[in-house]
């Protein structure tokens, strides 16, 4: 199988989206190819994450619960990386993923991304751009986020005291 598509759909990710062409195409190499058919799981919640799962082709959908204990689900679809931050760390999935349609993906080993992170210093620095992007928006989203709250705080001390 030719690995054009896989080095397409990395290209496209934005974890790996910095990397030049050669260190694309030895990512996609050294992946592993999945295939799931329709309501195979790929994992569980509680499951050890040693991988992430980009999906070249098909649809999936995470499954998991919200503070209340109610189903909520997320459709996956082409390009869609699941599961990226334990590339970086052990730990325990928190949700559930199952095939929706015939699903085709790149399984992306912890080990072997660590191992190339530490033999092209470049992606690296690639990697560690894309993610210092992507906390700075998160810095960003949770600044908004606290001024709504500092303002319905506010608005509900400002009820209180007309009340009282």
């Amino acid at each position: 199988m030719s690995l054009e598509p896989a080095i397409v759909m990395l290209k496209r990710t934005e974890l790996f989206s910095g990397l030049d062409p050669v260190r694309l195409e030895v990512v996609a190499f050294t992946c592993e190819r999945r295939e799931y058919a329709p309501g195979a799981t790929l994992f569980e919640a509680g499951d050890e994450a040693d991988c992430a799962f980009l999906v070249l082709d098909g649809e999936a959908a995470m499954l998991a619960r919200d503070e209340s204990g109610a189903a909520r689900a997320l459709r996956l679809g082409s390009g869609d990386l699941i599961g990226e931050t334990a590339l970086f760390e052990p730990q325990r999935r928190l949700t559930t993923v199952r095939a929706v349609s015939s699903l085709h993906t790149l399984r992306i080993g912890r080990d072997m991304f660590q191992r190339l992170i530490g033999e092209f210093p470049e992606m690296a620095g690639a990697v560690a751009s894309r993610l210092a992007g992507r906390l700075s928006a998160l810095g960003e989203e949770l600044t908004v986020l606290g001024g709504r709250l500092d303002e319905s705080r506010i608005e509900t001390k400002k009820g209180r005291n007309v009340d009282e």
